[in-house]
């Protein structure tokens, strides 16, 4: 059962992360052109970061790009790649492991002293669209192409344009126990069912749409 992490246990992993996301930002534009930006996601930037049990608990980034040349634009698998290379540079000397290219995220693996996971942060890359609505790189590994795996697509993801703009109204009606309350069930409903397609940013879009429905019902939305 998940259940939520006090701050003062995950912000020395933030911070940590911090510094090698800058550090990358700051590769990315030196070395390749790229401009990004990186954000602390959902849970961790709303304090509503969960711990399976027992086990580990992660932060979740998005990496928004918002310039690059054309080669990363016309080959969104190059771009990962990239952005994975450089993270595994800036991530090497602080002891974590190199870096996994999941569906969704690049995960980075942090081990304790008996090799289990400690914790691990998941970086999203993020562009918007023409609409303004963000859009994540997937990677769909079931994908077969003359000995090629994986299809890199952009996935919208639905109703996040103004997700911000949202949690903040909450906020400022004193409901945000609401969102909290609802974000650990919804993780536990995902889990109870073995769904490994609601990852924690996913999860925090559905769950400040549905409480912000709740609390204002005639709102365009």
């Amino acid at each position: 059962m998940f259940e939520l992490v006090y701050e003062s246990e995950y912000r020395p992993y933030r911070k940590k992360c911090a510094e090698i996301l800058t550090k990358v930002c700051k590769m990315l534009k030196d070395e390749k052109s790229i401009i990004a930006q990186f954000t602390l996601i959902g849970s961790g930037a709303r304090n509503l970061v969960t711990r399976n049990g027992n086990g580990h608990f992660d932060l979740d980034y998005n990496l928004v790009i918002i310039k690059a040349p054309d080669e990363y634009w016309d080959n969104p698998r190059k771009l990962k790649e990239t952005v994975r290379v450089y993270l595994d540079r800036a991530s090497g000397p602080m002891s974590f492991a190199r870096s996994q290219n999941s569906t969704v995220a690049l995960t980075v693996l942090l081990f304790s002293f008996n090799e289990n996971v400690a914790f691990k942060f998941d970086v999203a890359l993020i562009r918007r669209n023409r609409n303004g609505t963000l859009c994540r790189l997937v990677n769909n590994k079931q994908w077969y192409f003359k000995g090629i795996q994986g299809q890199y697509v952009w996935n919208e993801i639905p109703d996040s344009h103004n997700v911000k703009e949202k949690a903040d109204r909450i906020k400022k009606a004193g409901k945000w126990n609401l969102v909290r309350e609802r974000y650990v069930e919804l993780k536990n409903d995902y889990l109870s069912i073995q769904d490994n397609d609601h990852p924690s940013f996913i999860v925090y879009v559905e769950t400040v749409n549905e409480i912000y429905g709740q609390l204002f019902p005639n709102q365009k939305r």
